[in-house]
């Protein structure tokens, strides 16, 4: 069965309008609810931009069942144990609804970077660079859930359960990683690279994990109640189904619009 989720813009709404977002998706059926993790309102065509770990906390405490993540992490914004603690602290506080969106984050140079730039942060020059700390982030995360840690981190927050984690990829490379490491693939559903690097992550989940175990493939795309409604004029559900896809994430991006979210409760629970 086809899941959807709701993803806002954080920047272009007030934290309020974001509240009744999410209690709304929640009240209609959404899966998850998700933001966004960025330094700048700029890159999202908004005026700023609101941290995503403490917006997803507030929802934590807004919202009683709805998943809540962020997607995604870009995991050059924090040391890796901070992306790890933060996460594990949303799993507490919001009851095990955590899911943890990452990302390898942009080539430097690029419009996503340039929040980055403007503080002195750039992000890594290449891409195995961007890729390695992705994967030091995985392992991070990795050894400070793990139920046999060392005992020198055994008060670091562990979360319980340990949350899904999500990779958002645009190659068939983090493709392959999102299989080996993580709980799910995510990729823009619109983008002429999709259907392939779908493709490479069922592959690849298959060659490492058999079909035993659940595994997220997900594509997002911007809101349309079309793909909502399956209309049969509208056949990008179904040809996402036929990839494999499990999972449409929906993203508001100029706004929240809630009498749409409302609308979206005669589809999602039919």
């Amino acid at each position: 069965m086809m899941r959807f989720d709701l993803q806002v813009n954080p920047g272009n709404a007030p934290w309020p309008h974001i509240a009744d977002a999410a209690l709304a998706a929640e009240a209609a059926g959404f899966d998850t609810f998700w933001t966004a993790d960025h330094l700048a309102g700029e890159v999202m065509a908004a005026p700023a931009m609101p941290e995503c770990f403490t917006t997803l906390g507030a929802l934590a405490a807004t919202t009683s069942s709805i998943r809540l993540g962020p997607l995604v992490v870009n995991v050059a914004n924090r040391p890796p144990v901070v992306t790890a603690n933060a996460a594990a602290t949303l799993q507490q506080v919001s009851g095990g609804r955590c899911v943890l969106g990452l990302g390898a984050g942009s080539a430097p140079g690029t419009k996503w970077s340039a929040e980055r730039r403007a503080v002195g942060m750039e992000q890594p020059a290449k891409m195995s660079e961007r890729h390695r700390l992705l994967l030091d982030t995985l392992d991070v995360i990795d050894e400070l859930w793990s139920p046999t840690r060392r005992d020198d981190l055994r008060t670091f927050i562990a979360p319980s359960p340990r949350p899904p984690i999500l990779l958002g990829v645009n190659s068939t490379t983090l493709a392959r990683i999102a299989a080996q490491r993580t709980d799910g693939v995510n990729v823009c559903g619109s983008a002429d690279y999709a259907q392939e690097v779908v493709a490479a992550a069922v592959q690849e989940r298959r060659a490492v994990r058999g079909t035993g175990e659940p595994f997220i493939v997900s594509v997002w795309e911007h809101f349309d109640e079309r793909l909502l409604r399956g209309e049969p004029l509208d056949e990008r559900v179904a040809r996402w189904a036929s990839w494999g896809v499990n999972r449409v994430i929906l993203l508001m991006f100029r706004g929240v619009d809630l009498a749409a979210i409302d609308r979206a409760a005669a589809h999602l629970r039919r």
